[in-house]
């Protein structure tokens, strides 16, 4: 196989679940969303996620970690500064974490529901499950908790929401009792001095306006209760149109100073329901939300509906948990209850019929994408690259490549969409056409604007008695679309004609409000059981179907006439795709294989064997000669035609791959399954190879410089390039010229190992041990470990990553090498009594044998190192 054809792909964006619906903050450095037990902090602006940090107290960077289980359990309550920079969460068994410490709640585990704090007095207020309110002071030093005193049993039920004024030492809380509750510290002691039944219903939160010493409070009776912190009572109450109300912030007067002139008198307000209880500032306003979806802004002062925005995409029963404001980016950010987090830009629009003020959509974070069921890439403007996600929803979500910020929904269908299919036709515009358990089909265009984009559905397709399961549009002739095959539960074939779809953009005529609706030009049973595939042939002239029935067929266009029918996989088809330029079908089966077939005879080619499960996706890439598959298994396989040898193994997905798509050019690949992960991998063949080819002139330029500097005896720069190549027979060949010289061998090569520290003197040290362990080279290795334990102190040597394993590898070869010239010193012994007993030993400085009495033992203790040793002989009782 030549290497050329070897295609190299690497994740390089990666979509997760990151919120699940639970507590929520926004600040200036971004969004801080709790998932299970740990919090995520994300950067809209950025192309992925910056940290993420536990209730452990631990914090980790980047975006591909897994959850991290902790004692405390899920969080519950969560809370951050304006600034991003300090944060404080508790969790569901009450462990409570911030400025740096950590604590628990009470003795006994209680759910700790919200989270406020001071940060100049380092207090943490938390309000429990069982009604209670408190209060610590965590001591920057020693970073430990120090609880307030007066703590007492104020809610009779949940505390729903706490929020402070820091310059005036006070706090407001509100709970399922409906009531609103002030309380004020001094000192070590949190007093409660005050109570209000401000609502008849559930409180769900409040928010506290310092500079304006005022507070709102709203609850699921749908009234909104402006408070006089100085007083402690209520100046306004506001009715909402029957909707319970959840969260609410206070819009900042600096947001509305650009247009305050004109405020006033533009445009027709909606009216609320309200009470005058006292004067209230005109420059108060607030945002409300609750659980019909809607974002409105009233007057406080006089309690008129400003602005009405309606989250995008929300279901029935979908509405608003949180609402924060960036007061440095004036957006306005809200969390809602299907686990989407949605940016708004607030704008001033005099131009708009019943509003001054409006918000834009810029920024969407779909949190949980549950079961991913398919994918498809399609374009967007400028050649922008965009992703269409069909989930377990009744959405369809399409996100931007570059970050996966979701820029559009498009929303129409009654129940869950199983497949997609994407056409460009004139102008790089796409056609997406959309399958559902709602026996439709949709056709669908997306048109943008400055940010964002819009969907709308421009056809609709009803004749299915079943889900439709598998769609495919015809492949472009002409920047025009002929047809779109649909297949399903149902067994039927249908084919559906796009060409009144096409006059009528050819035309360039409005379209009307509702869908254009198509009709099949032929339908056909085309199998005994559910259809799970259908693809369509590069010359639009064949139609493929696989199905349960374990059978593929081929149909024959326009009517719909059985061309050949492919026989032989033992379990159901879950994926057909032809080759583009070659007559021959791609089949990916249950039974875990995926077939070649000869669409003139019928007869299978090949059977491609690799995947442990069922094989889920499969299609054709690099013109034909290699073919890409997923599977039940969560692997991504890459495959040659022409052997049917499988090159490469992917395992990136923690479950079952039921997507997979690529983009036109090839250089993009979507995978997505049942583990709620989208990947978008890239081909990277080209870059990888570059990256090569320039190691390898490197390599080749090192090495010679490497033999210039053996050749000159240049040793320190032998070795330095020794390191940088990671060539250990270098530096070997390196330290035995050194060893080998006449001079002290050890006094050469000190300073060497000198400007060995952090890498090389780990690498050293790596070197050492492979020596140690071959009997040829282990006394080069041993003269390295004393130059390096003489050189260099014990706590530099212990700062080496992995010292321990090092050192315990290299011990017991040491230890083993030091017994074998022991024994080897003391079996010369022996020669040595052998020569003195035949008078053939004369030495200098050796004693002379009298009487035969004598004994050889070493004049110096060995050296280990190899150098000669010199032998005496004394008097002894010993007879030789």
């Amino acid at each position: 196989m030549a290497t050329s054809h070897v295609r190299r792909w690497r994740v390089r964006r990666r979509c997760r679940p990151s919120y699940d619906g639970g507590p929520f903050c926004a600040h200036a450095r971004g969004w801080s969303v709790a998932c299970g037990t740990h919090v995520r902090r994300l950067d809209p602006w950025d192309d992925e996620a910056t940290r993420i940090q536990g209730t452990d107290g631990g914090a980790r960077h980047g975006t591909d970690v897994d959850d991290e289980v902790v004692d405390g359990g899920a969080i519950t309550a969560l809370w951050t500064s304006e600034d991003g920079e300090t944060s404080a969460m508790a969790s569901r068994n009450g462990v409570l974490k911030g400025f740096g410490a950590q604590w628990r709640v009470h003795h006994v585990p209680t759910c700790v529901c919200a989270a406020r704090c001071d940060v100049d007095k380092r207090v943490v207020f938390v309000g429990c499950a069982d009604g209670s309110v408190m209060a610590w002071t965590v001591e920057e030093k020693a970073r430990r908790a120090l609880p307030m005193g007066g703590t007492k049993q104020a809610h009779q039920g949940p505390v729903h929401a706490i929020d402070v004024d820091e310059t005036q030492g006070t706090a407001v809380s509100v709970g399922q009792d409906g009531c609103v509750r002030f309380w004020s510290w001094k000192g070590n002691q949190l007093v409660h001095v005050h109570v209000e039944q401000g609502h008849d219903a559930a409180a769900t939160d409040v928010d506290v306006w310092a500079e304006e010493h005022t507070a709102v409070s709203v609850a699921r009776d749908g009234t909104a209760v402006v408070w006089d912190l100085d007083t402690r009572k209520p100046k306004r109450t506001v009715v909402a149109d029957e909707e319970a109300l959840e969260t609410v912030a206070f819009l900042p007067s600096e947001w509305r100073d650009a247009v305050e002139e004109n405020e006033r008198g533009t445009g027709k307000r909606k009216k609320g329901n309200a009470r005058n209880q006292g004067k209230v500032p005109s420059t108060v306003w607030y945002w409300t939300g609750g659980d019909q979806g809607k974002l409105r802004l009233w007057d406080a002062c006089t309690g008129n509906c400003v602005a009405q925005t309606e989250v995008e995409g929300a279901m029935a029963g979908d509405g608003i948990l949180r609402i924060q404001l960036v007061k440095e980016k004036k957006q306005l950010v809200c969390a809602t209850t299907d686990g989407r987090v949605l940016c708004y830009q607030f704008f001033y629009n005099p131009k708009e019929e019943g509003r001054v003020y409006t918000l834009q959509l810029v920024h969407q974070l779909v949190g949980n994408n549950e079961e991913i069921v398919d994918l498809r890439f399609l374009a967007g403007k400028e050649e922008e690259t965009l992703l269409a996600a069909a989930t377990n929803s009744t959405h369809i979500h399409v996100y931007r490549t570059t970050n996966l910020d979701c820029v559009a929904t498009l929303i129409g269908h009654q129940h869950t969409v199983l497949c997609l299919d994407v056409a460009t036709i004139g102008n790089q515009k796409s056609l997406v056409a959309s399958g559902s358990k709602d026996q439709t089909l949709k056709i669908w265009t997306l048109e943008s604007n400055v940010l964002r984009y819009q969907g709308s559905c421009v056809a609709t397709g009803e004749g299915h008695m079943g889900a439709v399961g598998a769609v495919a549009f015809a492949h472009p002739k002409g920047g025009q679309v002929d047809f779109v095959a649909t297949a399903g539960a149902d067994r039927l074939l249908k084919v559906w004609s796009l060409q009144p779809l096409a006059e009528e953009r050819k035309e360039d005529m409005e379209i009307d409000l509702s869908p254009l609706a198509l009709k099949a030009t032929a339908s056909i049973a085309a199998h005994d059981k559910e259809i799970n595939t259908v693809a369509v042939a590069p010359n639009n002239l064949y139609l493929a179907t696989g199905s349960l029935d374990k059978t593929v067929r081929v149909w024959k266009m326009p009517h719909l006439s059985l061309h050949v029918a492919l026989k032989g996989h033992r379990r159901g088809i879950w994926s057909v795709h032809f080759s583009p330029i070659d007559k021959v079908l791609a089949s990916a089966s249950g039974d875990r294989t995926i077939r070649l077939w000869n669409l003139a005879d019928g007869s299978c080619i090949r059977t491609l064997e690799g995947h442990t499960s069922s094989v889920l996706k499969c299609q054709f890439v690099s013109y034909g000669t290699q073919i890409l598959s997923v599977g039940a298994d969560g692997l991504l396989k890459h495959w040659e035609v022409r052997n049917g040898e499988c090159i490469s193994t992917f395992d990136e997905h923690e479950d079952k791959v039921w997507a997979l798509c690529s983009n036109g050019e090839e250089q993009m690949l979507a995978s997505g399954g049942g583990d709620s992960t989208i990947q978008i991998w890239r081909d990277e063949t080209e870059q990888e190879e570059k990256k090569a080819q320039e190691e390898e002139v490197t390599r080749v330029m090192k090495e010679q410089e490497l033999s210039n500097a053996l050749k000159q005896r240049r040793f320190d720069a032998a070795a330095k390039i020794a390191f940088e190549l990671d060539r250990p027979h270098n530096l070997l060949s390196v330290c035995t010229e050194l060893l080998s010289m006449e001079d002290e061998p050890l006094q050469l090569l000190t300073p060497l190992v000198c400007d060995w520290s952090g890498d090389k003197l780990a690498k050293a040290l790596e070197f050492v041990r492979d020596w140690t362990t071959n009997k040829r080279h282990c006394h080069i290795g041993q003269k390295v470990f004393q130059a390096i334990l003489q050189t260099k102190s014990s706590e530099e040597i212990m700062k080496v990553p992995g010292i321990e394993s090092l050192l315990e590898a290299i011990k017991p070869y040491t230890e083993r090498h030091y017994s074998r010239i022991v024994r080897l010193i003391q079996s010369t012994f022996l020669l040595d009594m052998a020569l003195a007993s035949m008078n053939v030993l004369e030495a200098d400085g050796v004693e002379e044998i009298h009487g035969g009495d004598a004994v050889v033992e070493p004049a110096d203790p060995p050296d280990l190192g190899g150098s000669p040793v010199a032998f005496k002989r004394v008097r002894s009782g010993i007879s030789v």
